[in-house]
This record gives C-alpha cells, sequence and structure tokens, in this order.
C-alpha cells in the first residue's frame, strides 16, 4: 500500500555515506523509504532539499545520462522487452559485441539456460519475458549488470521469493559482480545483511541505526529486532 502523503516528506533527518568499494545492506519494515532512497541515487526523482555528493560534487550538478552510465541497477522485477535475448542483456551497453554479451551471461551463469532456449541468444522473449522462469530473469538481468561494469552497483535483493538452487546460482554470480565496486543493497535475506560492511536501518523514512551489523546486533533497536525476524524466517 501506499504510504505516501502530499505535503510530507518520505525522507527526513537522513544522512548518511557510501564508502568506495563497500557493501551496505539498506534495510527496514515496508514503507521505510528504501525505494525512495534507491531511487534519488538513480536521478528518478531528485531531493527537495538536501544534497547528494558523488566524490564532493553535487550529484544534481551532473548530466543524468552521464551518471546513470556509472551505475547499475538489479531491481526484482526487471523489465524485459518483445526482442531476442541478445537485444535484451544488450540494453546495458548497445555498443557491445556479441561475445561481450556472452561473456556477460557467462558471468551470470545464464549461459547454459539461454544455450538450451530454441534459437539461443536469439530466442525472441516477449515483453515482460513471461516464458522464463524467475531466476532465469534475474540471471539475465545480472548479465546486464555484468556487461554495463558500472563502478556503483544498486541492487533490490535479487534473490528474495526464488528456489534455492537459482539463490545459490544467484549469489555466486553477484560476489562476483560486487568486487571492488560500491554496492548498495535493498537487502531481504539474512545472509546478504551478515556480509555487508555496513548495515543502513531505515524506519518511517528516517534512518535511525547505521553501522556494522555485529555492532548492531548486539545493540537494543529495530535492528535487532528485525533479525530476530530473519533468522526465524531462515530455519
Amino acid at each position: 500500500s501506499c504510504s505516501y502523503q502530499p505535503g510530507i516528506p518520505v525522507l527526513q533527518d537522513v544522512s548518511l555515506a557510501l564508502p568506495a568499494g563497500r557493501l551496505t545492506a539498506l534495510v527496514g519494515p515496508s514503507g521505510a523509504g528504501k525505494s525512495t532512497l534507491a531511487a534519488l541515487l538513480l536521478r528518478f526523482t531528485s531531493p527537495d532539499g538536501g544534497r547528494i555528493t558523488v566524490n564532493g560534487e553535487d550529484l544534481s550538478s551532473l548530466e543524468t545520462q552521464a551518471w546513470r552510465s556509472q551505475v547499475a541497477w538489479v531491481p526484482q522485477a526487471p523489465h524485459f522487452f518483445a526482442a531476442s535475448v541478445l537485444e535484451n542483456i544488450a540494453l546495458a551497453r548497445p555498443d557491445a559485441c556479441r561475445a561481450e554479451v556472452i561473456a556477460a551471461a557467462q558471468h551470470a551463469q545464464a549461459d547454459a539456460f539461454i544455450r538450451e532456449l530454441p534459437q539461443g541468444y536469439d530466442t525472441l522473449l516477449g515483453e515482460g519475458a513471461q516464458t522464463l522462469s524467475a531466476g532465469q530473469r534475474q540471471r539475465i538481468a545480472l548479465a546486464r549488470a555484468f556487461l554495463k561494469d558500472a563502478p556503483l552497483l544498486i541492487l533490490d535483493e535479487p534473490t528474495a521469493n526464488l528456489d534455492a538452487a537459482s539463490e545459490h546460482a544467484i549469489q555466486q554470480s553477484l560476489q562476483r559482480l560486487a568486487g571492488g565496486r560500491t554496492v548498495l543493497v535493498i537487502a531481504h535475506r539474512l545472509n546478504t545483511i551478515l556480509r555487508a560492511d555496513q548495515v543502513l536501518v531505515m524506519q518511517a523514512g528516517s534512518l535511525v541505526q547505521h553501522g556494522a551489523p555485529a555492532v548492531l546486533a548486539g545493540q537494543r533497536g529495530l535492528f535487532q529486532d528485525l533479525l530476530s525476524v530473519w533468522r526465524s524466517e531462515a530455519v
């Protein structure tokens, strides 16, 4: 459900830093403002107040497309066009050659199932790619991210709601993709959260806790409450 109310800020009192080359997990209950924060970083929307800086430079001063070329975004429900598998992956970098697209698919552990499709990489997908499983669609989305090879990676936990086999394959790809990059993941899974260098905990549009997961686990607060829920779900 939408909790937005005109005139009331979606985010307030949010001050944070994403350290270069580190994994930051963004957690909190539904409606906490996690997706809004990701949208601000992707320049899908702009803040009414405050500043977002990149290496000290105001994000609003950067040309939008130039900035987005530096960011790879992997949502939970990636969009697909009525085009071939190859063309859908190449959306990330239209000038990429066929060999580069295939290499990206291999890194995302998508190459094997793509080659089993009727025309392999030239198989036409309908809009939404509904003929593929959820795990296959996520691996194609990860192939796009590998092909783009951007220094900033923003993820909305792509392993959520997948079967165990698909989750394992995608987790392996994510570990490779995240190497050396600055990563922000809207996290829903315990293993992702515990691997993070820092955790940002949001509630009702505010940042209420931040720090290393082991430190936050020992503090009374929302993270400790969420941790109990995640651990019970992981059993």
